[in-house]
């Protein structure tokens, strides 16, 4: 029973893959310019951990050109280092004509 669910999981997941080709393949043709940024931090809390990441990789797309609607975020997460501190890492990943 789990096999079959497990399969039918891998094919809907091939089958999104597959209409996203010609999207992709299209994309590659035409002249963007794209670039990914990180942004990193220590904050006491997780939450501020990524919300800080996340504007501090914005800002730097800022500085580039990009603007926040041209960007897709591609990783955010926090790890805890020490009893009270946080390490916060945020990844996009920004397209412009």
């Amino acid at each position: 029973m789990t096999r079959m669910i497990a399969r039918g999981a891998g094919a809907a997941v091939l089958a999104g893959l597959m209409t996203l080709a010609p999207t992709v393949a299209s994309a590659a043709t035409s002249a963007q310019e794209t670039r990914a940024f990180l942004g990193t931090t220590v904050e006491k809390t997780s939450a501020s951990a990524k919300r800080t990441a996340l504007q501090q990789a914005y800002d730097h797309a800022a500085v580039y050109g990009y603007t926040p609607d041209q960007c897709v975020t591609i990783h955010l997460y926090s790890v805890k280092i020490s009893f009270v501190m946080y390490r916060g890492e945020a990844g996009i990943h920004c397209t412009k004509p």
